[in-house]
């Protein structure tokens, strides 16, 4: 087969493995809040939150530093996916193996603290799989990370399906979550061995190369946990799990479109890393342009759709109850937006290399979310929450934006963005109109509007949706 038609091949997979799986992630989710309910998905929501501070420790930049190493020339690829999965594997048993532990001086219910436990599990398949990313990049066989993100999904999706039937409570969700998360590290593994011979490997002079490339990545990452998870965190510890479970709710909905510019970033830092080592500083500024061209193409009309569907969005997914969870969403997509050009930026700062002079940005930016969540949930609940997130996602954006701007000498293109913030505004007008119609027409108009009004613009040229086809293609992990 010729490398055209492999590439065309492996896109397709992944085009279909993507949709798939994004489908299948909406009506689990919706399982499981119609199932739960607010206090009940505020408890599950809890769990998988205070696990997930573990899961980002666990990852300490180590996914990030597999993708830079291989992408090196004349890197040793089993080599190094050997003792980088080694790593990984000893860290999730550390770092999960000693949640539940701390869990138990949390003021949490015996039900959650259980959840904890079990769920541990999960997130420790998710880490030994989510490592392997770099090498399906590599390789250009994505296709096989999205065919294990789908079996792991539709496993969840059936196990949640078995908890709402039988009504089986909050632990059997959790179970199923397990449950998928083992089928997709085994099918990933499995997969990744076909192109690199992966073993246990305790070469500590690699390991402390991993390290030093890893460590500032790491750091920076255990920062950023903390005005990532610190919301949901506080609002367990200071609020009723019904709000919890309203906040989370609508957390999930910008977990799944957060996810799409951090595997964009992952297929493009490759390219920029090579770009800077080679000296080639006008193809790394052209690449940063692209990708800032096609972040702005896609973070905009979510950070103005969002406000005129957000609440009937979130009936039409988990159910009248959580109708509260509508004006948390229209806030978080804001800091998703935010979120889609800090993944620009934030990978631009691994591939110049300065992940260390950036450690204090991360460090003052939990430091002041830290403080600001501390006095804001309590008083103002998921509105503070919500606020100080979009506060947190937007200060890291322009630290790292400033600083990468500064040393790679890029100038950014505003013509992208000043069309799409037109187009944005624009579609969202139309939306509101349209307010009396099913939230599903409102959201297929606006996707409607805002195409045909890019198009208006002159803004949809080959290279930006070559950029966006590569979006599209990219694989998700399976997550709720």
């Amino acid at each position: 087969m010729s490398l055209t038609r492999a590439i065309a091949s492996n896109t397709a997979v992944q085009v279909a493995g993507k949709f798939v799986g994004n489908v299948l992630g909406v009506l689990t989710m919706a399982v499981i809040t119609r199932s739960l309910g607010a206090a009940g998905f505020g408890a599950f929501t809890t769990a998988i939150s205070f696990l997930q501070l573990f899961g980002i420790l666990v990852d300490f930049g180590l996914t990030l530093t597999m993708t830079s190493l291989l992408s090196a020339p004349g890197a040793d690829q089993d080599r190094i996916a050997s003792n980088v999965f080694t790593l990984r594997l000893v860290s999730a048993l550390a770092f999960f193996g000693l949640a539940p532990v701390l869990a138990l001086a949390f003021p949490y219910s015996p039900d959650v603290r259980t959840a904890i436990a079990v769920g541990a599990l999960s997130f420790f398949a998710m880490a030994c799989s989510g490592v392997l990313t770099g090498i399906f990049q590599k390789n250009l066989a994505t296709g096989m990370a999205a065919l294990a993100d789908v079996l792991g999904r539709t496993v969840l999706f059936i196990g949640a399906l078995y908890a709402w039937y039988t009504n089986a409570g909050l632990l059997t969700f959790i179970w199923a979550l397990v449950l998928g998360n083992a089928l997709q590290f085994a099918v990933a593994f499995a997969s990744a061995r076909r192109l690199a011979r992966i073993r246990l490997a305790f070469d500590f002079g690699t390991w402390k190369r991993i390290i030093s490339e890893s460590w500032p990545i790491g750091v920076s990452i255990a920062f950023n946990l903390i005005y990532l998870k610190g919301d949901v965190i506080i609002l367990s510890l200071s609020r009723p799990q019904a709000e919890v479970g309203l906040y989370g709710a609508a957390y999930k909905v910008l977990d799944v479109v957060t996810v799409v510019p951090m595997i964009f970033m992952g297929l493009v830092l490759p390219l920029l890393t090579a770009a800077w080592l080679a000296g080639n500083r006008e193809e790394f500024a052209r690449k940063t342009r692209r990708s800032f061209d096609a972040m702005t193409v896609l973070a905009l009309p979510l950070a103005f759709g969002a406000w005129p569907v957000a609440r009937d969005l979130m009936v039409f997914v988990s159910g009248e109850e959580f109708a509260g969870s509508g004006i948390y969403l229209a806030i978080l997509m804001l800091a998703g937006a935010a979120v889609f050009w800090g993944g620009l930026f934030g990978h631009a700062v691994v591939a110049l290399g300065i992940q260390r002079k950036m450690i204090w940005a991360y460090a003052a930016d939990a430091a002041i979310s830290l403080a600001l969540y501390a006095w804001a949930v309590p008083k103002y609940g998921g509105l503070g929450a919500a606020w100080v997130t979009v506060f947190a996602e937007t200060f890291i954006l322009l630290v790292n934006a400033i600083a990468v701007l500064a040393i790679a000498k890029v100038r950014l293109p505003w013509r992208t963005f000043a069309a799409a913030l037109a187009a944005s505004a624009l579609m969202a007008a139309a939306v509101n109109a349209a307010e009396s119609q099913h939230v599903l027409l409102r959201v297929l108009l606006g996707m409607i509007v805002y195409t045909f009004l890019l198009a208006v613009f002159g803004v949809l040229n080959k290279e930006l949706l070559s950029s966006l086809r590569r979006t599209a293609a990219a694989p998700s992990t399976t997550a709720v």
